[in-house]
């Protein structure tokens, strides 16, 4: 098995100090919907980064044109786990996720690879911040409750969610600036949105709102891998990186 770090295990705190100061974080995060197999785009910081920039890549097969148009990457998730990730298993350093999701995701390509011994060695941070908002921030955590079930009560959610990695970027906990139009921005109703026209259309023959939700699909997933990397900084103690956007 892997060995899994959790921010709010008191016995990891040193370890996670360690290779974050030492900037041997991989951080990574992906973009799907609920019913596809492989992410369509997945945002990532470098092993080795002392700056912010997120790198992008686009996996939805629909998505090749779009990504020759924007000069991105496009490759398939296999190839972006042997490329990417799998170097970073090599050389010991962590992979970062607000989630286990992306551990999944990682497994199924090192399985189908016939690499249970890669998966074995992967060292994996969950970024989760809930349980370390809970218990170290009950205050935070309660408004950040709060706020969503007056979401609900309001009409401008049809059921309670579980409070994401947005939720707690927006609070007085820290110190990163999110952008609150993407607040109720959902990637994967995007991706729904996007992949049809994409499978038909040139890049320039898409309709205004399907170019506007492939820009914030952008913007909302550097906001999620930027806003991971802040946040658990913070957390941890380590204290906040300046937010360097480069073009």
């Amino acid at each position: 098995m892997p060995t899994i770090l959790k921010l709010h295990e008191p016995e990891h705190y040193d370890v996670i100090r360690k290779m974050i100061q030492h900037d041997y974080v991989f951080w990574l995060d992906v973009e799907m919907r609920k019913a596809d197999d492989e992410p369509a785009l997945v945002g990532y910081i470098p092993l080795g980064s002392k700056l912010s920039r997120v790198h992008h890549v686009l996996l939805d097969p629909a998505m090749e044109a779009v990504a020759a148009m924007k000069r991105l990457p496009h490759t398939t998730w296999g190839l972006f786990v042997c490329l990417k990730i799998v170097p970073v298993i090599e050389a010991g350093g962590v992979v970062a996720a607000y989630s286990l999701h992306e551990l999944e995701l990682i497994k199924q390509v090192l399985l189908d690879l016939e690499r249970p011994d890669m998966f074995e060695r992967l060292i994996y941070l969950d970024c989760n911040a809930k349980e370390c908002f809970r218990k170290y921030l009950p205050q935070e955590y309660g408004r950040v409750r709060c706020r969503i079930r007056k979401e609900v009560t309001r009409g401008m959610i049809s059921r309670p969610r579980r409070a994401g990695l947005k939720d707690f970027l927006l609070t007085n906990a820290t110190s990163y600036s999110y952008p609150k139009y993407l607040r109720y921005f959902s990637p994967a109703e995007a991706i729904g949105y996007i992949r049809p026209q994409a499978e038909e259309r040139r890049p320039r023959r898409w309709t205004p709102g399907a170019k506007r939700r492939f820009s914030q699909l952008l913007t909302y997933n550097e906001n999620d891998v930027r806003g991971m990397r802040h946040l658990t900084r913070e957390l941890m103690q380590i204290g906040a990186m300046p937010e360097v956007q480069l073009n």
